[in-house]
């Protein structure tokens, strides 16, 4: 109970010093209040000292209102007028320099007139040179005769005589035949005297000095065959011609060739 007591006067005490006030009546008042207090205490153990009894103060003290600050002043200072600075002098004009004279201007030459670009044609794309015509080989012999008259005969023998201009016999020539089957023959070489005539029974002699006839077998094989001259070495000495034979319509043949 102490502790409260003294508890509420600390707060009073606080009050007082916050609000600036005066509360001595009332101070004293509770003064006298608690003072009278302990002497009923007093009276009532020496009355009754078996029983203890603190009376309890049935009054709160109220605290007193807190004086309201006057208000201060907020208004903004007008700051004083400063202070214009005087005019400064306008400096005087300088004088203007005369304007220097101008030079005259230059004749700009005429432009020269650009010579014209002579157009060239373009050149004319070179014909290529015709062809030439490749000269055919020279031979040394050329057929001079080719005659062939019907026979009986079922073997194919050919007379070939190779002269020269003055009917003289050239050796050493052979005969080369193709048959339509691909197969080829070579006759003899020729020889220097004459070696053969016509069959026996044509109307018409002919002699020879070599003759061709087809092997394995000389016999008649219908189609185109094909004929030409060379050397004993195999050098082709004249152009080749075809012949066209029949195994029904049987012939006998003779050729004859000269030199160019």
């Amino acid at each position: 109970m102490l502790k409260k007591f003294n508890l509420t006067l600390i707060i009073i005490l606080v009050l007082f010093w916050l609000s600036g006030c005066t509360l001595s009546p009332r101070f004293n008042q509770f003064v006298q209040i608690t003072d009278d207090t302990p002497t009923a205490v007093a009276e009532a153990v020496v009355a009754t000292p078996k029983s203890t009894f603190t009376p309890t103060p049935d009054w709160t003290a109220t605290p007193t209102s807190t004086a309201t600050p006057l208000p201060t002043d907020t208004s903004t200072p007008t700051p004083e007028p400063t202070s214009t600075p005087e005019d400064t002098p306008t400096p005087e004009p300088t004088d203007t320099p005369p304007a220097t004279d101008t030079p005259e201007a230059t004749e700009t030459p005429e432009p020269t007139n650009t010579p014209e670009s002579v157009s060239q044609a373009p050149p004319q794309p070179t014909e290529p040179p015709l062809p030439t015509n490749t000269p055919a080989p020279q031979w040394e012999y050329q057929q001079a005769e080719l005659f062939h008259s019907p026979s009986e005969a079922t073997i194919l023998s050919i007379i070939v005589a190779i002269q020269g201009h003055d009917g003289g016999w050239i050796p050493g020539i052979r005969v080369v035949g193709t048959d339509p089957n691909g197969l080829i023959t070579k006759s003899e070489p020729s020889a220097d005297q004459n070696t053969g005539h016509s069959p026996a029974g044509a109307d018409v002699v002919k002699s020879g000095n070599t003759k061709f006839e087809p092997q394995p077998i000389a016999v008649y094989i219908t189609g185109s065959w094909k004929f030409h001259l060379e050397t004993v070495d195999g050098r082709q000495v004249s152009d080749s011609f075809t012949l066209n034979m029949s195994e029904e319509n049987r012939e006998w043949y003779f050729f004859r060739f000269v030199p160019f």
